[in-house]
């Protein structure tokens, strides 16, 4: 059931008659603070903070910062804040009031400035929401590989650790006998395709992981290289296919985050990987432009894991709805308002009154001299 309540019951601004005169006469003004009130009220003080920031220089918002319309605009924000949602309000009841004189309207100012500051906080917040998006769907994707890895652990019930002790004297040293040991446990253990995958995506995490230095990843390439020479010797496909899969992740990464000497110790890799044809085009494709390779591979994890991505995607583009909802909601206000009231025409100057009508009398008392009847002639003595 809707709460009524009585107009009577809510504070007002504690202004004193001259300074809410000049808020009732300037009522763009009080358009301003009042929705600013409302948004402050919907958003947050965050939105209030973004105002006075771009805006400490506008004469405007100088509300915001004290003076003479500083309660109005604090009072205005606290009825907003606790205003419930089903209350409906009840219109004041006719009071008899003496109307002062008319003083005309100060000239309307634009409002381009209020769009453009609406605008561009619409921006920065859904700027901030992008990022807000993007990590969360990478935590979530993260986690859904994580899960998987754990999977293939439990079904194929490979001792990963295992694996961890022999590539740490290839990250150490880099030597033959050391890339030859890591290299024949894989082919030993490389039983299905599910025990390739687990390898494979193990060596990937490796090398990708935020902690590793250049050196760790150089090294393990270089074991992978060893790897994918022998894959095509012994014709090992399911191997091949597993570190095709993580291929791009694992080169991209390594490349993009060194400079160009380093970057061209990895590049000789390409180089042979493509001479010898262990992958096909596309692949080759995105390792020959590793920032595009690896935006491209993001993408291919966004796709494959849909079903923990899309209700991120969908949260967050509701809230950019709402926001833009928000933006159009706060501009159609501004352009709908009402331009300043007319002043009230001047009365028309009051009709000369006409002179009554004369009487006889007052005929005879206004006759002209020169038209008078002459005086009879005297007559004779």
């Amino acid at each position: 059931m809707a709460v009524f309540r009585n107009w009577t019951e809510r504070p007002l601004p504690p202004l004193d008659f001259s300074t809410y005169k000049q808020l009732l006469l300037n009522q763009e003004l009080k358009n301003v603070i009042d929705k600013l009130a409302q948004f402050v009220a919907r958003n947050g003080p965050e939105f209030e903070k973004m105002t006075m920031d771009k805006q400490k220089d506008n004469p405007k918002f100088s509300f915001l910062f004290g003076g003479e319309f500083f309660s109005y605009y604090k009072c205005k924000l606290a009825l907003e804040q606790q205003q419930p949602k089903d209350v409906v309000d009840l219109p004041p009841p006719a009071l008899q009031m003496v109307v002062p004189p008319q003083i005309p309207p100060p000239a309307a100012q634009p409002i381009e400035e209020l769009i453009q500051q609406s605008q561009w906080n619409l921006q920065q917040q859904e700027q901030h929401l992008h990022t807000l998006r993007q990590e969360q769907m990478s935590a979530a994707i993260a986690l859904a590989m994580e899960q998987q890895n754990q999977k293939l652990l439990v079904e194929t019930q490979l001792d990963i650790t295992e694996l961890d002790n022999l590539l740490q004297p290839i990250i150490d040293t880099c030597t033959k006998d050391a890339i030859s040991a890591g290299k024949n446990w894989m082919f030993n253990n490389a039983k299905t395709p599910q025990h390739c995958e687990l390898m494979a995506s193990h060596l990937c995490n490796r090398i990708t992981a935020d902690s590793a230095h250049f050196e760790l990843r150089l090294h393990l390439i270089y074991l992978t290289n060893d790897v994918l020479h022998h894959c095509q010797r012994k014709q090992q496909k399911d191997l091949l296919a597993a570190l095709q899969k993580v291929v791009v992740p694992i080169y991209c990464t390594s490349f993009l985050a060194v400079e160009e000497e380093k970057q061209q110790k990895i590049t000789r890799l390409l180089q042979l990987w493509e001479k010898n044809g262990y992958f096909d085009e596309e692949t080759i494709q995105q390792l020959q432009n590793p920032a595009l390779g690896l935006g491209q591979y993001q993408a291919s994890l966004i796709t494959e894991y849909a079903a923990v991505v899309q209700p991120i995607q969908l949260a967050f583009q509701q809230q950019i709805q709402t926001l833009k909802s928000q933006h159009e909601e706060f501009v159609s206000s501004l352009k709908q308002q009402p331009p300043p009231s007319a002043v009230g025409h001047l009365a028309a100057p009051a009709e000369s009154e006409k002179p009554p009508p004369m009487t006889p009398h007052d005929a005879r008392l206004q006759w002209p001299l020169a038209t008078r009847a002459p005086a009879p002639a005297p007559g004779p003595g």
